[in-house]
């Protein structure tokens, strides 16, 4: 943590919508919430307009850049979903996983969250559900050809 960074509080409330899609951040003192209707294509778009700015796709270091900046000024940030979290990142965050996955132990992702956030939730949440299904019909199956005692 930079000692001379100054610690911040913040008060905000702000509505937006970022490709037709509800975006509202609100924060009190150091600790900052965004909640997207539509968290993919917050992200994704997010990532356009950095690559458009810069010309290059934002990468892992660049995860780790912003969780350290809000770690140095005292700020937590979470992403969320209207259901759930699906990344912590800046002060008071210590992750393993974080570390592994977005290079920076600042970040703590919510692996469901993130699951249910990706494009592909849907897809896999019907998998899950049809394997379900199957496991379930398939030991009802089996109950009914054992013999009873």
């Amino acid at each position: 943590m930079n000692p001379e960074a100054t610690r911040l509080d913040v008060t905000a409330d702000l509505s937006v919508e970022v490709d037709g899609a509800p975006v509202r951040v609100t924060a009190r003192g150091g600790d900052v919430d965004v909640v997207a209707d539509d968290v993919r294509g917050l992200v994704l778009g997010l990532r356009a307009a950095a690559t458009a700015r810069s010309g290059v796709r934002p990468g892992r270091a660049d995860v780790g850049a912003l969780a350290g900046a809000l770690a140095d000024l005292g700020l937590t940030a979470r992403l969320r979903s209207p259901a759930q979290d699906v990344v912590t990142v800046g002060a008071g965050v210590d992750s393993r996983l974080g570390g592994l996955l977005l290079g920076t132990r600042l970040a703590r992702p919510d692996v469901l969250g993130v699951l249910r956030a990706s494009g592909r939730a849907r897809e896999v949440e019907a998998v899950l559900v049809g394997a379900v299904v199957l496991i379930c019909a398939a030991a009802a199956r089996r109950r009914g050809r054992s013999p009873r005692h």
